[in-house]
């Protein structure tokens, strides 16, 4: 009898095994009893077996249920580690909306600021040219009505108003840079005189009468062109030459008055 048999044996009751050693005996058995002792073994074997079948089909199901719970744990591990994740995330965001909160209040208030200071800023650009220099008139006045048009304009975001302000001061400051010669008539002395115009920049406006016999200076004050001494004759002839020919090369000394 194999250790199979030794394993079953030494789990069944104590009739089995009584029936077992009934089989096992070379007396005579009566047909009935032996019968019953090999049916009785039989159904111990078939226990048996049938344990051996339920233990096989538990193993199996209780590996099944670890590699379950193995990957439970596992996906459990990567929901907390998205949890802390986008919870980083969203406090990183709502740091993000709340300044973007701000940055609007902030807007807000820019935009209420910026329509008066628009206004202001035409208002001083107006009186600024209106006590500059008498040149480029019509220009310059056409500018400035552009302007007033732009502000009174309810279409126009004030973004876009401040961009043609700004276009329109930045043609001004150009103004500084650049220089202009024009033959045009002017008061010269409060005489009607054709004469040549040179504008320096904002320092000053300069006349040259054509025979080269006069040279003037305008005068704020008075509105008009003012004889300046004969020693400027020249200063301006070499003006007008480096004026027309786009090539500054000396230095010309002209009169200008203090600007406080």
């Amino acid at each position: 009898m194999n250790q199979k048999r030794l394993r079953i044996f030494g789990k069944v009751s104590a009739p089995l095994l009584a029936a077992c050693m009934l089989l096992a005996t070379t007396a005579p058995v009566p047909a009935a009893s032996r019968e019953a002792a090999e049916h009785m073994v039989g159904d111990a074997i078939a226990a048996e077996a049938n344990a051996q079948k339920q233990q096989t089909k538990w193993n199996a199901r209780r590996s099944t249920m670890l590699e379950e719970i193995r990957q439970l744990k596992s996906e459990n591990l990567w929901v907390s580690f998205q949890e802390k994740k986008y919870s980083r995330y969203v406090s990183s965001m709502e740091e993000k909306i709340a300044e973007l909160q701000r940055i609007k209040v902030e807007m807000e208030r820019m935009e209420q600021e910026l329509e008066p200071f628009l206004y202001s800023l035409v208002d001083r650009l107006t009186v600024a040219v209106q006590a500059d220099l008498p040149f480029l008139k019509q220009e310059r006045t056409r500018r400035l009505d552009f302007l007033q048009r732009t502000l009174d304009d309810h279409e126009l975001s004030n973004g876009e108003k401040l961009r043609r302000i700004l276009e329109a001061l930045e043609v001004e400051t150009a103004y500084g840079r650049s220089t202009e010669v024009s033959e045009q008539t002017v008061q010269l002395d409060g005489n009607p005189t054709l004469a040549t115009v040179f504008r320096a920049g904002r320092l000053g406006l300069y006349c040259l009468t054509p025979n080269h016999a006069h040279a003037g200076r305008y005068d704020r004050e008075t509105g008009g062109f003012v004889t300046m001494d004969s020693d400027f004759v020249r200063p301006l002839t070499e003006l007008q030459a480096m004026i027309e020919r786009k090539r500054f090369t000396n230095f010309i000394f002209l009169p200008v008055k203090e600007v406080r």
